[in-house]
């Protein structure tokens, strides 16, 4: 009989229980690798909170604690709005948890207490690296009761976040996004001031193509438009054109559309150059309006960069490549339409036609009065009446001195 060790299928399975076990290992230690970095921030967090009672280091400071609370994520820091272990200056763990939960996770603590009056205070807070410090916002004095509100809104309510926060989810959720957080965002001021602007001056845009444009602009852009627009409702074109204005130079193409498909005249001529290439680059689409631009700028006194952007655009039109080197003449001439000259014997014939002499008014007659005139030998004279005379120089009696002038009005017909 053959012995077992010249089997080949023992031999196989010598060699397969060995990888088995090399195999093994290597799981092990990538797992107890992934397990270390995944705990690590949140041991860190923890740390402070684990120091065991009675020692020194168990006395923390409420910086030490938001230090470590602003490490958590959303749903650790709602389990610590139970802990009303205090800290110190009248300050409980919950305090601080809630303080990070606004702070960090725009948390809607407004809207969880129905509007009470809250009393706020700061702490000043800065990062690890001690760069940024800002005055953390705390709410001391709230009540058991208060809390338990606090967590029950936080449990049942879908969106429980304040507007920025909601800005802030949509910006980070693809597409297609959630109904019920479009439908959170909608009721907000910030949304319904940047609805109205843009629709009560003539774009016609829908509810979504609003979203659209607002994810990519900055939550501050939205903010300061809500607030002004609280003072003094503005819904003019202007005001339109550089809310979007704010809206290119965040490079959002929805606002170089816009931009450019409605107000070409705005663009061509109040836009700096750096600008009108931003909004080129963002403009992707072979539109009259990108065409018409492009003529636009290429006969303004822009720079070399500006006309030469536009002379490719004119030329892409075209189906043809931009020449090089670039010869802004050529262009010019290959783009932009000449005035037909007149023909030359319509303009010799303008140029020689004698003008019309206007109507001149006939000269008045004037008589000066000489020594032994009178008014009826002046009438005789000039063939007219006394009267006339009289009339015509205004006089009450017939009396006249030498040397006065009178005027003689025309002949009684």
């Amino acid at each position: 009989m053959q012995r077992s060790q010249d089997n080949p299928w023992v031999s196989r399975t010598k060699w397969l229980t060995q990888a088995l076990i090399i195999s093994g290992t290597i799981n092990i230690g990538l797992i107890a690798t992934f397990a270390y970095f995944s705990l690590k921030d949140k041991q860190h967090a923890l740390a402070i909170e684990l120091q065991p009672a009675g020692s020194k280091q168990s006395l923390i400071t409420n910086v030490q604690l938001l230090h470590s609370y602003s490490l958590l994520p959303y749903q650790e820091l709602l389990l610590r709005l139970e802990d009303s272990e205090h800290i110190e200056e009248g300050l409980a763990k919950r305090d601080l948890s809630l303080a990070c939960l606004v702070a960090f996770h725009h948390f809607n603590l407004d809207k969880a207490l129905g509007g009470a009056h809250l009393q706020k205070r700061s702490i000043p807070f800065s990062n690890r690296d001690g760069q940024e410090t800002i005055d953390m916002p705390v709410y001391p004095g709230l009540s058991d009761d208060q809390f338990l509100a606090i967590i029950q809104f936080a449990k049942t309510e879908q969106w429980p976040l304040t507007t920025q926060g909601l800005f802030y989810e949509l910006k980070r959720t693809a597409l297609p996004r959630d109904p019920s957080l479009l439908d959170a965002f909608y009721l907000s001021s910030e949304y319904h001031s940047a609805h109205t602007l843009l629709t009560k001056t003539g774009l016609s845009l829908t509810r979504e193509q609003v979203i659209d444009l607002i994810v990519e602009g900055e939550w501050k852009t939205l903010s300061d438009l809500s607030l002004q627009q609280c003072t003094a409702m503005d819904l003019s074109p202007e005001r339109r054109r550089y809310f979007l204005l704010a809206y290119l130079n965040n490079h959002s193409k929805i606002a170089a559309k816009l931009l450019l498909d409605n107000d070409l005249d705005f663009v061509t001529k109040r836009l700096e150059d750096g600008q009108i290439l931003t909004l080129l680059d963002l403009y992707a689409e072979k539109t009259p309006f990108l065409e018409q631009c492009a003529k636009e700028l290429l006969a303004s006194p822009r720079t070399d960069a500006i006309w030469r952007r536009a002379s490719a655009i004119l030329y892409a039109f075209s189906n043809e490549p931009l020449p090089e080197p670039y010869d802004h003449f050529a262009a010019t001439q290959r783009f932009l339409p000449q005035p037909e000259p007149q023909p030359l014997i319509l303009q010799t014939r303008a140029a020689f036609q004698a003008p019309t002499p206007s109507p001149q008014k006939p000269k008045k007659k004037v008589h000066t009065v000489e020594s032994g005139d009178n008014l009826w030998k002046i009438a005789r004279k000039y063939q007219v009446s006394v009267d006339d005379l009289m009339r015509a120089n205004r006089m009450d009696s017939e009396k006249l001195r030498p040397g006065k002038q009178l005027e003689i009005p025309e002949k009684t017909r």
